[in-house]
């Protein structure tokens, strides 16, 4: 802007400020670089509280605590101890980490949606799956169902948790089977690519599945998959180029091992 218009703006805009001198202007821009400057650093004081606090919450969930541990136990004990180690000033910053029961719950969800999402992407992008579910009962004596997928990533056979749900009604093959379905229309995953289906053998688990006539009906035991994930990718490369001569090569691997094999070897 030419003087001339910068003038006239103070003039018109700001007529208290027009009889100032140099030194009162000087003094606002300090003023507003030290402002500045100080909204920096409490942004960076908030997200480095907020990380922390991601942290904590990962490992009450690893060591399967209560939530209520990280206000009443972990943030008490890290402020007495940066109290004694560090002194007063620290302990300030340590009690911006928010440690609440709520807290840890929704930093635990978040980090289960974000695990959930990233695990979705990779099953989609890896087409072809194979699935084993469980049904067990918690402490409330509810039934929760348990689902492991494994999928070719990266040229190797890796295992994943998918979910537990509850079952709401009766733990009957029909009724597993609806849970299961729900999960994966929301997700978006399709029966056609699921080549095997593992469970652990209980009458429960050996209901006909009448919703989806497209999903691969196989029942093996729960060590099948487990030990075909176990051989190596070369190996099954190989056994899927001998032919006949590989079944009997598979037979001697495992005693019920055949029907895994003989699912999982064409993805390969």
């Amino acid at each position: 802007m030419v003087p001339s218009k910068l003038k006239r703006h103070l003039y018109s805009s700001h007529p208290s400020c027009a009889n100032k001198d140099k030194q009162y202007f000087k003094r606002c821009l300090e003023q507003n670089k030290k402002q500045k400057k100080f909204m920096k650093s409490a942004v960076t004081v908030s997200e480095k509280a907020l990380e922390a606090s991601y942290h904590v919450a990962k490992l009450i969930a690893r060591q399967k605590k209560p939530h209520t541990v990280g206000e009443t136990l972990i943030k008490a004990a890290c402020m007495e101890i940066v109290r004694l180690m560090l002194g007063p000033n620290e302990v300030k910053e340590v009690n911006k980490v928010s440690l609440s029961a709520d807290t840890v719950k929704r930093r635990i969800h978040d980090m289960s949606s974000d695990i959930l999402g990233t695990l979705i992407k990779k099953l989609l992008s890896a087409e072809k799956f194979a699935l084993q579910i469980n049904e067990t009962t918690d402490i409330k004596n509810k039934a929760q169902l348990i689902a492991i997928v494994r999928f070719v990533e990266e040229d190797f056979i890796t295992e994943h948790y998918l979910f537990c749900k509850e079952v709401p009604e009766r733990t009957t093959g029909e009724e597993i089977f609806r849970v299961t379905d729900d999960f994966f229309k929301i997700c978006n995953i399709q029966w056609s690519n699921c080549i095997a289906v593992c469970t652990d053998g209980a009458a429960a688990m050996t209901g006909r599945k009448k919703e989806e006539t497209s999903a691969t009906n196989v029942h093996e035991s729960v060590c099948d998959l487990s030990l075909t994930k176990k051989t190596s990718l070369n190996q099954l490369n190989i056994l899927s180029k001998l032919g006949k001569p590989a079944r009997t090569v598979r037979k001697s691997v495992c005693y019920h091992i055949e029907y895994c094999l003989t699912t999982l070897l064409p993805l390969f």
